[in-house]
């Protein structure tokens, strides 16, 4: 198994045993609805909601080897380096565009990643508005956008992207690439 799978396996595990709702997102996440694509990380969506559970998040992390190495409450972002396999992983707490409710946390998919690794990875709508709602979005991320319209074409949810476009401040540009 590759390393970066390891060591995403028990991270996951320690998400599941510990009740934390997360999410893939991200390049890891865009084959299973767009294009292939290379990717060197691993970002995940955890939904974390106050300095408390982010204190005791951090200590679960510490107790598994993963070591914080960028966190701060008010920062969206917490790296964390894997101890045992040397694999830096980003965890995000605000992912760009995504509104962490129950309706998100619903349609997330159950997908397998390896022969025994299944996890939870955004839907399709949220993975297009989270790509699109970055401040530093590139090519890169509107070519994954178009990949995912092309290939879940008459699988999307389009009430539900469109509602989701408008709410992150996306809609226009999601509409100029639908059109394109």
């Amino acid at each position: 198994m590759p390393t970066i799978l390891r060591s995403l396996q028990r991270l996951l595990k320690l998400f599941e045993d510990s009740n934390v709702p997360y999410m893939i997102i991200g390049g890891y996440a865009l084959p299973f609805y767009g294009r292939m694509r290379a990717t060197v990380d691993i970002d995940l969506a955890v939904a974390i909601k106050s300095g408390e559970e982010l204190n005791h998040f951090l200590n679960l992390l510490r107790s598994v080897d993963f070591e914080p190495t960028i966190c701060s409450p008010k920062n969206p972002l917490i790296v964390i380096l894997d101890q045992k396999e040397k694999i830096e992983i980003e965890l995000w707490l605000r992912p760009d565009g995504i509104v962490f409710d129950e309706e998100t946390l619903e349609r997330r998919q159950k997908v397998k990643l390896d022969s025994n690794i299944w996890a939870w990875i955004v839907s399709a709508e949220d993975f297009i508005v989270n790509k699109l709602a970055r401040p530093d979005r590139g090519v890169t991320d509107e070519q994954d956008v178009k990949s995912v319209l092309v290939r879940q074409e008459n699988k999307l949810d389009n009430k539900y992207l469109q509602k989701r476009a408008r709410e992150a401040g996306v809609l226009t540009i999601l509409q100029t690439i639908q059109a394109s």
